[in-house]
C-alpha cells in the first residue's frame, strides 16, 4: 500500500453506520432465551393419568371375570338341570328312543367309583373275578368274531 491510500483511508469517517434501538443489546438475551427454551407442557392432573390407565384395565379384568363366572354357571346349570330331571322320565325317554341295553352300556362307562355310589354290587359270576372275565371276555370275542 502506497502512502496515498493510507492517507484516503485515514479520512474515511469513524461512525457506525448501523443503527441499533437504544436498549437493545440489554434485552438480546431475554428474547434469545425465550425462543429456544422448551414450551412447558400443560400438565394434565393426577385423575386423568389414573384414568386413562386405569380404565382399560378395569375393562380386562371384569370382561375376564365375566367369561370365567359364565363358563362356571353353565358347568353347574347342566348338573342342577340334569339333577332336577326324575328319575321315570329319563327311563321314559330311553325307552322312546329305542336304545337297546348293549348301546346303551356301550355309550357309558362306569368306574368302580361310579357303581359303588350307585349301590350295584358286582358278585363275581360264576366264581371268576374280574381279570378271569376280562380274559373270557376276550377269547369269546376271538373266537366268534
Amino acid at each position: 500500500m502506497s502512502p496515498n491510500d493510507v492517507k484516503k483511508f485515514e479520512n474515511i469517517p469513524k461512525e457506525s453506520i448501523y443503527k441499533v434501538p437504544d436498549g437493545y443489546f440489554d434485552r438480546l438475551p431475554g428474547i434469545i432465551q425465550s425462543r429456544i427454551a422448551k414450551p412447558v407442557a400443560n400438565e394434565k392432573p393426577f385423575y386423568v393419568m389414573a384414568l386413562r390407565y386405569a380404565v382399560p384395565v378395569l375393562v380386562i379384568v371384569f370382561s375376564l371375570i365375566f367369561v370365567v363366572q359364565k363358563n362356571t354357571t353353565k358347568s353347574g346349570d347342566v348338573e342342577t338341570m340334569l339333577a332336577s330331571i326324575s328319575t321315570e322320565a329319563l327311563t321314559n325317554y330311553i325307552i322312546d328312543s329305542e336304545l337297546t341295553t348293549e348301546e346303551l352300556l356301550d355309550e357309558i362307562n362306569l368306574a368302580q367309583i361310579d357303581i359303588d355310589e350307585l349301590g350295584l354290587e358286582t358278585s363275581p359270576i360264576f366264581g371268576l373275578d374280574d381279570i378271569e372275565l376280562e380274559d373270557l371276555s376276550n377269547e369269546f370275542e376271538t373266537q366268534y368274531f
